[in-house]
C-alpha cells in the first residue's frame, strides 16, 4: 500500500493533492496521506474530506533543516512513505538570486530529511513551471511556442536566474544510485482555490475583481477586459489545480517508470485558448457581459487599479454578502494584472503527457467556474 507525503499542502497544488490522493486513481490507492504546511491549517477549515487517512501537520519551516528533521521524525509511521509530492515554494517577490537560494534550500532540506527517514520511497514529483522556458526573458532568448519539454535550457546569463534548473540538478544528484526516482512537472498559470488565499492565484484575484465589479456596477453590466490588445489575442494554456494534482499522482504511479524517470512534463487543461475566447464565459459566471479591451481611459484601468479605486466599497461588499472579511485586502491583484497583460504566446505542447497515457482535459472556462464555486462555498466571493 502506498503512503503519500505532500510538501506545501496549503498551496494551490498541495491543497488539491490532499483531496485527490484520497480518491485518485482509486479511493484505496493510498492508505495514508501526510500533508505538511508552514502556515497553520486545520482540517475543520481546510475544506477537505473528513477522511481519517488524511493527516495535516502545520508549522513546518523548510528553511530550517534541524527543525524539519525533528518534525518529520515525530510523525508516526513516517518511514512508510512511498511517494513524495513537492509543491512548496517561497520567496515570492524576491530577487532572482534570493529566489534561487531560498527554493533550492527548502528542497535540499526536504531531501536530506526524507531520504534517511523513508526507506520505502519510490517516487518524488517536483513542480516547476513556465519559467523553465525563459518566459520572463522571451525577447532575449530563443523562445518558440508551443513550449516543449525537449527545448534546451536557456543560455547564460539568464540561465542562472532560473531556480528550477538548480532544483532539477539537485534532484538528479540526490536520486543518483537510489531505489527511487523523480520527474519534473510544469504547469502554466494554475487556476484553483485555497482556503487561506495564495499570492500567485489567478482565480482568486479574478474572482474577487469580478464579484466586486458586479456588486458595484450591477449584474448585467459590461466589463472590458482589463488587459492589453496583445494579451487579448495571445494563446495560452491554463492549468486547473485538480487536473494538475492528478497528473502528479498519475506520473508517480506509472507502471513504466523508465518512461517517466527524470523527465519533465507540461501539464495544462487542453489546447491553446485566448482571452478573447474565454473572457465572456468567465464574466458570465457573475452575471456580467465580458467584452474586449476598451479604448476609453476609464475602462483601460487594470483590474488592480479598479479594485483599489473602490476600496471604500470593500467593507460594505463583504458585510452585505456575509463574506469572510479581509480577502480583498490580502489578495495580490498585481499578479492578476501581470497575467492579464502578457502580450505574447506561452502555450504548451502537451504531447509528452499524452504519450505516457494522460488524456485528461478540461474546458478553460469550466476550470474557472470550479474555482469560483469553491470560493463561494468558502464565503470569499459573492
Amino acid at each position: 500500500m502506498a503512503t503519500a507525503l505532500i510538501f506545501g499542502a496549503s498551496g494551490i497544488t498541495g491543497w488539491s493533492l490532499m483531496r485527490e490522493c484520497l480518491v485518485y486513481p482509486t479511493p484505496t490507492t493510498f492508505q495514508r496521506v501526510i500533508a505538511l504546511t508552514n502556515r497553520p491549517l486545520h482540517k475543520d477549515v481546510a475544506f477537505v474530506p473528513a477522511d481519517e487517512r488524511l493527516e495535516i501537520y502545520s508549522g513546518l519551516d523548510l528553511s530550517h533543516k534541524e527543525q524539519v528533521g525533528m518534525q518529520l521524525q515525530s510523525i508516526p509511521g513516517i518511514h512508510l512513505v512511498t511517494h513524495v509530492y513537492f509543491a512548496a515554494y517561497t520567496g515570492h517577490g524576491s530577487s532572482y538570486q534570493e529566489l534561487k537560494r531560498a527554493n533550492v534550500e527548502i528542497l535540499a532540506n526536504a531531501l536530506l530529511t526524507v531520504m534517511p527517514l523513508c526507506p520505502r520511497l519510490m517516487f518524488w514529483t517536483l513542480q516547476t513551471g513556465g519559467k523553465a522556458y525563459g518566459v520572463e526573458f522571451h525577447d532575449e532568448v530563443d523562445y518558440n511556442p508551443p513550449l516543449k519539454e525537449s527545448s534546451p535550457r536557456i543560455p547564460q546569463p539568464h540561465a542562472s536566474n532560473i531556480f528550477y534548473y538548480a532544483q532539477y540538478d539537485l534532484m538528479t544528484q540526490a536520486a543518483q544510485g537510489k531505489n527511487w526516482t523523480f520527474c519534473e512537472i510544469r504547469p502554466d498559470a494554475i487556476i484553483g482555490f485555497v482556503p487561506q488565499g495564495n499570492a500567485m492565484n489567478m482565480a482568486q484575484g479574478l474572482g474577487l475583481f469580478l464579484s466586486l465589479y458586479a456588486a458595484v456596477e450591477g449584474r448585467g453590466a459590461t466589463v472590458a477586459f482589463p488587459g492589453n490588445e496583445e494579451a487579448w489575442n495571445a494563446p495560452h494554456t491554463d492549468t486547473s489545480q485538480d487536473l494538475l494534482a492528478r497528473f502528479h499522482i498519475f506520473a508517480s504511479l506509472h507502471k513504466r517508470q523508465d518512461e517517466i524517470s527524470r523527465r519533465a512534463f507540461n501539464v495544462a487543461d487542453g489546447p491553446p485558448v485566448t482571452w478573447r475566447e474565454i473572457w465572456p464565459g468567465v464574466c458570465e459566471y457573475f452575471g456580467l457581459s465580458g467584452v474586449g479591451p476598451s479604448s476609453s481611459a476609464q475602462d483601460q484601468a487594470t483590474g488592480a487599479q479598479w479594485v483599489q479605486s473602490h476600496q471604500s466599497d470593500w467593507a460594505s461588499y463583504e458585510q452585505q454578502h456575509g463574506l469572510r472579511p479581509g480577502a480583498l485586502a490580502a489578495t495580490d491583484f498585481d499578479f492578476m494584472t501581470a497575467i492579464l497583460n502578457i502580450p505574447f504566446r506561452r502555450d504548451y505542447d502537451l504531447s509528452a503527457a499524452r504519450e505516457i497515457g494522460f488524456e485528461e482535459a478540461l474546458d478553460h472556462v469550466v476550470a474557472y467556474t470550479v474555482a469560483f464555486d469553491r470560493m463561494r462555498e468558502a464565503r470569499i466571493i459573492a
